[in-house]
């Protein structure tokens, strides 16, 4: 800066900022006692959000507290946790092992892993020195970054960790507004900065001049609009001008215009620097926000020591700073200018340029994909190739931002292009995975006309989603893709397993025809995808067929399969089946465990389509462990049905909630999904049809329409499918001894076979197979001994519902006191698991053997500890004693997926954010 008075200006008191300065040394003397937080300074373009994050870190020095820093920069977007890892790993010494953290580039659950290891690593480096991790201009940061910040500013509020986090009033897309609205919602304290009063101008233009300013000096401040930035600017561009006259302790101003350095265009400014200057001001403002002197002298295609002269003269005209080994402008207000003084057509040209001698530099694809995507023209191969790559990298982050890269390469690709096939496919996996599917669709549909055969067989294997398809439809494509002639081996081998997959509810025989033809076309050519979906298919037939630990241990090895960026949904689907058939058999943490880490995993990538898989497998989790409230919950998030046809994903959720509804008595809810499954029975595949038929049958039986249960009822009774599945065998059960239906009898121990097929057999299954044979042989004695398998499983409804059938059995054979010794026992499990209609049913039972059981039925309040459920309390306490929410997963036998959903709904009710403020709080 100009010499004011044989004075340099620089940094001098913060003027203005009282409160906001109150505010940041109680967060900064917090850090040091123990206490965490987060601060969220907002404001505009120069309004000083940096220089109170200065204050931020000096303070923090000041209190023993160690700094972390970090700068999200524009053209940085597409680089994964880049803000992040610059102050972490970046960090001396770092924080997190770099090596570890740096080789998951290449795992398709990057993300996940990326914060839980940090995570431990911030809190390992807290516990023996507070930290302050403050970063810069975060409406800059790639999605990755924001994303993980949400689960890292709240994971443990009780440790010492400052984040310091600075960002532009309105700046940003959504996922930036979604991270900001989520930090206030968890109790961030945000710093919206305003315009400096008159007064702090006064006073910020007094210390600039170390003078004291009359009215011709104050009234050219008044024009910077209590912006510090452009304060400071006009007092710079006076004295560098020789307009300002300082004499006898007081400055005063010549002249009434604004000097040119903030009157002026930038043109102009440029202008008034020698040539040599000025063209490397303009080039620099293509660049990165940060960039090196050896970029610089390649775009200006000079030598490094060429550039010292006309770099210096940049620096000393205040628009270039020599920032460590890199350059910057001063102000982002700087550089915008300089850009937008080029004519857009040579700014483009310019930035592609970077971006083409960055990449011969070594900087990878994410580096220079926000430059390429507005910069390179049509038939760009080098462009298309790293916005590809970018694509494909920055997918295992956010499903969104690489739909959005992908887009654009292809258009930028010609239509005759021998790969425009398979980036339209590409585009559309990645779409139909950002839950953007009607994008897709239009895409797929409108490339498929006059596309290749091999084009089109590429684009219809990646055009259905499990989410909005039907499996009609899913078969449709695979089926019109086999017909196509000269498809590569590869892409008939993926048609091929999707199809085996697709088919699997059909004709055994012909399933596992099907199957192994599949499997034989991937082993041909080792592709990894026809492998995991042709082997999965394997190991559901097995399952299908009662081989359920034949194929848990076939899944289990197909899950140790090296993760990388391919085949993710095959992948999903592999993870999703997995955890379904461990909680059919009974191990329902085990299914949790791969439901947890597949959730956060589809919440750190932004798959939105992985999501809502996620959601309806872990409703049906929640019911099958008897969790109602947290079923209901779940599945509830999801979309709404389509109208177009149900898909199997509708009917997990519709099935989730009518069983739900029965439950708990909720009649509307009822009723809706009644009305729902109506339609799909009507009109669905045969998958849908069957669950739907289940659906009508549940509700009819429960109001005693033994005729309307027989006509829905679908005979076949299979261990394969979801926790579901055993409910549906143990309704034929119940169905066939009312009716006094041989069909349907010898289906249901045709059924029981198949779930004893196996040995040893699953525990689960051989208590399962015994209630059902009690139930159609009304023998008291087995459905004792079903009753006690059941009472060490995992599924208390299960339990509760042998407990009544015994009771009712025991009483018809004479055996009073011991039915209704196992009536309290269902009762007392029913109550607990807040299942009223269940609870009242045993109720009346009782009451006409002259016991009273009533439930208490008085309303939960809505805050405060009364408000909090039995398994949200024990959450809670646990928590409150020091406990983190892996140990309480681990002590209560949930799923930490459960841990944290109670804790959130806890701290909601009683109105608090983190740890400290549970302990505190008396009950």
């Amino acid at each position: 800066m100009p010499d004011v008075g044989g004075q340099r200006l620089g940094a001098r008191p913060i003027r203005g900022r009282v409160d906001e300065l109150r505010q940041i040394g109680t967060l900064t003397d917090a850090v040091a006692h123990g206490r965490g937080g987060v601060l969220v300074i907002e404001g505009p373009p120069g309004i000083g959000k940096s220089r109170l994050l200065t204050e931020v870190t000096a303070l923090a020095e000041k209190n023993k507290a160690r700094i972390l820093f970090g700068e999200a920069f524009e053209y940085q977007q597409s680089v994964p946790f880049f803000s992040l890892f610059t102050a972490t790993l970046g960090a001396d010494p770092p924080v997190g092992d770099a090596e570890a953290l740096r080789a998951l580039g290449s795992s398709a659950d990057v993300s996940y892993w990326v914060v839980h290891d940090l995570q431990r690593a911030i809190d390992a480096a807290a516990a023996e020195t507070p930290l302050v991790i403050a970063l810069e201009d975060i409406h800059w940061a790639d999605t990755s970054t924001l994303l993980a910040l949400r689960s890292l500013t709240s994971a443990h509020p009780d440790v010492p960790v400052l984040w310091v986090l600075t960002v532009r009033t309105g700046a940003g897309g959504p996922v930036v507004h979604e991270t900001l609205t989520v930090l206030r919602r968890t109790g961030a304290t945000v710093l919206q900065i305003p315009a400096m009063s008159p007064d702090a101008v006064t006073e910020m233009v007094q210390d600039a001049v170390r003078a004291g300013a009359d009215e011709t000096l104050l009234s050219l401040a008044v024009k910077a609009h209590g912006n510090p930035f452009l304060v400071m600017e006009l007092v710079g561009g006076l004295a560098e001008e020789g307009r300002l006259d300082i004499a006898g302790g007081h400055a005063a101003a010549t002249g009434v215009d604004l000097p040119r350095r903030l009157g002026a265009s930038m043109q102009q400014r440029l202008d008034v620097l020698s040539s040599g200057a000025s063209e490397l001001v303009r080039v620099a403002s293509v660049l990165p926000d940060r960039f090196s002197a050896t970029l610089l002298a390649a775009m200006l295609d000079r030598q490094p020591a060429s550039l010292m002269t006309a770099l210096a003269e940049a620096v000393q005209a205040d628009l270039l700073v020599d920032d460590g080994e890199q350059l910057r402008f001063g102000h982002d207000l700087l550089r915008e200018a300089t850009r937008q003084s080029l004519p857009r057509s040579l700014r483009r040209a310019m930035e592609r340029q970077s971006a083409s001698i960055m990449l011969s530099m070594g900087a990878t694809p994410a580096e220079v994909a926000t430059q390429l995507a507005r910069s390179a023209d049509p038939g760009d191969t080098e462009a298309i190739g790293a916005l590809r790559q970018a694509a494909r990298t920055i997918g295992r982050s956010d499903a969104n931002a690489a739909a959005d890269l992908s887009r654009r390469a292809l258009e930028l690709t010609p239509s005759a292009d021998g790969d425009h096939g398979r980036l339209v496919a590409e585009t559309v996996a990645l779409l139909n995975r950002a839950n953007r599917y009607r994008e897709a669709e239009e895409l797929a549909l409108a490339a498929m006309s006059g596309a290749s055969a091999e084009d089109e067989a590429q684009i219809r294997l990646r055009l259905p989603s499990f989410t909005t398809h039907s499996t009609q439809r899913r078969v449709e494509e695979n089926r019109r893709a086999l017909q196509l002639r000269d498809i590569s081996d590869v892409t008939r081998a993926r048609h091929l397993a999707w199809l085996a997959y697709n088919l699997m509810r059909g004709n055994r025989e012909l399933q596992r025809a099907g199957a192994e033809e599949a499997a034989a076309a991937a082993a041909s050519t080792g592709d990894l995808e026809a492998t995991i979906v042709s082997e999965l298919t394997l190991a559901c037939l097995d399952w299908q067929d009662g081989y359920a630990g034949r194929a848990v241990r076939r899944l289990d090895e197909l899950s140790k399969v090296e993760r990388t960026g391919e085949a993710i949904t095959a992948r999903l689907l592999l993870a999703n089946n997995y955890a379904n058939l461990l909680a059919v058999v009974g191990r329902l943490d085990d299914a949790a465990k791969v439901a947890d880490t597949g959730m956060e995993r589809a919440r750190q990538e932004h798959n939105s389509m992985a999501l809502d898989i996620w959601a309806a497998n872990y409703g049906g989790l929640h019911l099958a462990a008897g969790r109602l409230v947290a079923a209901r919950s779940m599945v509830e998030s999801l979309p709404e049905p389509s109208p177009a046809g149900a898909t199997e994903l509708d009917m997990m959720r519709t099935v989730t909630l009518a069983q739900v509804a029965l439950h708990t008595d909720d009649r509307k809810l009822l009723q809706q999904m009644v009305a729902y499954a109506h339609d799909a029975y009507t009109s669905g595949a045969a998958m849908v049809r069957r669950t739907a038929g289940f659906i009508l049958a549940l509700a009819a039986w429960h109001r005693n329409d033994l005729h309307g249960a027989m006509q829905v009822l679908g005979a076949e009774i299979t261990p394969y499918g979801s926790p579901q599945t055993i409910d549906h065998a143990l309704l034929c059960a119940r169905v066939a001894a009312a009716a006094g239906d041989a069909g349907l009898r010898a289906n249901v121990l045709r059924g029981c076979d198949l779930l004893e097929r196996e040995t040893p057999t699953v525990p689960l299954f051989a208590a399962v197979a015994t209630y059902a044979r009690s139930i159609l042989e009304s023998d008291p004695h087995r459905m004792l001994t079903a009753a006690e398998l059941l009472r060490s499983s995992s599924r208390p409804l299960l339990h509760a519902a042998a407990a009544e059938d015994a009771a009712t059995l025991l009483i018809a054979a004479d055996r009073t006191e011991e039915g209704i010794n196992h009536f309290n026992a269902a009762f007392d499990t029913y109550t607990r698991l807040e299942a009223p209609a269940d609870a009242r049913r045993i109720g009346r039972a009782l009451r006409g053997l002259g016991v009273e059981r009533r439930i208490v039925s008085r309303p939960r309040a809505k805050s405060g500890w009364d408000s909090l459920t039995d398994a949200e309390i024990k959450v809670v306490s646990l928590i409150a004693e020091g406990g983190t929410n892996r140990a309480v997963a681990d002590q209560l036998h949930i799923s930490l997926y459960t841990v944290k959903t109670h804790a959130h709904n806890a701290f909601a009710k009683l109105g608090i954010n983190s740890r400290s403020q549970l302990t505190q709080r008396e009950r």
